[in-house]
């Protein structure tokens, strides 16, 4: 995987706050000098394609600008209004998208934002895989969501994401792999693209030659920060139609069986490394944190196994 790079700092100048915006990704400024309360934080982590930050920014203020990325942001306390080539609204429990090219003007108050930035690069690799279409160049209607339960839906990806910068839980390679591409179809599932893929059907034949190209991946690549894009670049097929495939086979997504093949490995690790503890084995297996992988464990091998 690509390395990780953080901005984590605090300061009270909106001189050197500018600076921290620029060198997360944006070319913003702030356009009005927000007075003696203002403070800024920003704890970001992110690789060259995918970046999570979580900000602070307390006082009234206003700013201005662009990103050379596409961004994703969440409004969780505060007061904060956009506007996005004359379209305006309240960021406040409903998601927007920025995008490169479309300049954004803020005003904010004592405010808490979840930003998420991807690439133009990164989320067109994850749009051809998703709709398994090797010329889509994603492009967006609209910074608004399509309807409220994906705009629900984008804005708890949000908050798992901004606990999992604050947590450090980011750090690991499986739980970043998986969060940023839960990230980037987020986007293509939550905001209008200009074009939708279109997906051919798959006759009965194909269908067990996704599922058996598939399982074999994941069988083979299971303790690599491996995502169910790639899961489905290797199967030679659309995600949708993977999980599909999947859940005519066994029930359940392509999702499931990558967590549940993982849950299997921690088993045997856990019986052939007795030291390891549950917070190391949820590391290596790409749990979120020590209780989640508790309970996932539990739940699949029982309440009085090991755990």
């Amino acid at each position: 995987m690509d390395p990780l790079r953080r901005v984590q700092s605090c300061t009270g100048d909106p001189a050197e706050a500018d600076a921290l915006l620029r060198e997360a990704g944006g070319r913003f400024a702030f356009s009005r000098d927000p007075g003696s309360d203002f403070s800024f934080r920003v704890n970001q982590v992110g690789d060259e394609g995918v970046a999570v930050g979580v900000y602070r920014i307390d006082g009234e203020w206003q700013s201005d600008g662009e990103f050379d990325q596409f961004g994703v942001h969440g409004v969780f306390s505060g007061d904060y209004r956009w506007e996005i080539d004359g379209d305006r609204d309240s960021g406040y429990a409903t998601p927007f998208l920025s995008r490169p090219g479309h300049e954004l003007f803020g005003h904010g108050d004592d405010l808490t934002i979840v930003n998420v930035y991807l690439t133009p690069e990164r989320l067109t690799e994850v749009a051809r895989q998703v709709y398994a279409d090797d010329r889509l160049d994603p492009a967006f209607e609209s910074p608004r969501p399509v309807d409220p339960q994906r705009s629900l839906a984008m804005l708890q990806t949000l908050q798992v994401a901004s606990e999992y910068v604050l947590s450090g839980m980011i750090e690991h390679p499986l739980v970043r792999a998986s969060l940023f591409h839960q990230l980037a179809v987020g986007v293509l599932e939550t905001f209008p693209l200009e074009r939708d893929g279109r997906r051919a059907p798959v006759t009965r034949r194909g269908e067990a030659d996704v599922y058996r190209r598939a399982k074999r991946f994941i069988d083979d690549c299971l303790s690599l920060p491996i995502t169910l894009g790639d899961v489905a670049a290797a199967a030679a097929t659309d995600l949708h139609t993977l999980n599909a495939v999947f859940r005519s086979r066994t029930g359940t997504g392509a999702g499931t069986y990558l967590r549940q093949a993982r849950l299997a490995a921690a088993r045997l690790d856990r019986r052939s490394e007795p030291g390891l503890t549950d917070a190391a084995l949820a590391a290596r297996w790409g749990f979120a944190s020590e209780d989640r992988f508790r309970r996932a464990y539990q739940s699949a091998f029982g309440a009085t196994e090991g755990v």
